[in-house]
């Protein structure tokens, strides 16, 4: 693998690992084991200073988000399949992140192209969702929450992807992406199926602030505090916080 695409997935908290013995990490198939992730969403739970495991869950699909978003980049943008021998999460508090063992980037085919990536991101998807179900179960998020918060990270990146790639084909990807069966999430709604609502920044009232697909839990940390974004603020509380925010 290329050097860029080395740098392109540490953007996304992703080192790449070229031999097994490498490895530091906690083999993502072994922690779908009910004990383990028990285990994992504690210590998240425990490294953001909360005590509400919904925390640690939503923490934990923070490292997951970028997974999956990191998949979609290469096949908006870069035209390539992303795959890997093993999959791995080391949990180092704050400085996690997730490892690809022998990572492969495949050219996607011209030929059949928006059905081979509707294949891919099926597959992705499936593949995912006992893991996020799990995390679901053990921590006590809602399981539409828990594949909700895997959107954040994506429309976070899906505009500049737009404005500096093919904009033509990007869009078209993610119209693909948006149509993607619920079942194939073990859900009624596509979680990247969103109708964004917009308000007005609190830094500048001519510019508009996009609200999260998912809250990210962040008011339960030690000190935390809810998003000027987070979808769950009232018109009311949000122009409180935007007014605190304003403050500092």
């Amino acid at each position: 693998m290329k050097q860029k695409y080395h740098e392109t997935l540490d953007t996304f908290f992703i080192k790449v690992v070229d031999r097994p013995e490498e490895i530091r990490g906690l083999d993502l198939n072994h922690i779908v084991e009910k004990q383990m992730l028990e285990s994992l969403i504690e210590k998240r739970t425990e490294c953001i200073q909360a005590t509400d495991h919904r925390a640690g869950g939503a923490n934990m699909m923070k490292w997951l988000g970028n997974l999956v978003t990191a998949h979609l980049y290469f096949l908006f943008v870069e035209n390539k399949s992303l795959s890997y021998q093993q999959l791995a999460f080391v949990d180092e508090g704050k400085d996690a992140y997730m490892e690809v063992i022998q990572p492969i980037l495949e050219e996607v085919p011209l030929a059949g192209r928006l059905e081979y990536i509707r294949e891919n991101l099926s597959q992705l998807f499936a593949t995912c969702r006992p893991l996020f179900e799990g995390i679901s179960k053990s921590s006590g998020l809602s399981i539409q929450q828990t594949w909700g918060l895997i959107a954040n990270p994506f429309y976070n990146h899906i505009d500049s992807w737009i404005n500096n790639g093919d904009a033509k084909q990007v869009e078209i990807n993610l119209e693909l992406l948006k149509s993607i069966t619920p079942s194939v999430f073990g859900l009624k709604r596509n979680p990247y199926d969103v109708t964004f609502r917009y308000v007005s920044s609190w830094q500048d009232a001519n510019k508009s602030v996009r609200i999260k697909a998912a809250c990210c839990m962040s008011y339960l940390k030690a000190e935390g505090n809810y998003c000027f974004s987070c979808p769950k603020l009232s018109p009311e509380k949000r122009l409180a916080r935007g007014e605190q925010s304003s403050s500092k």
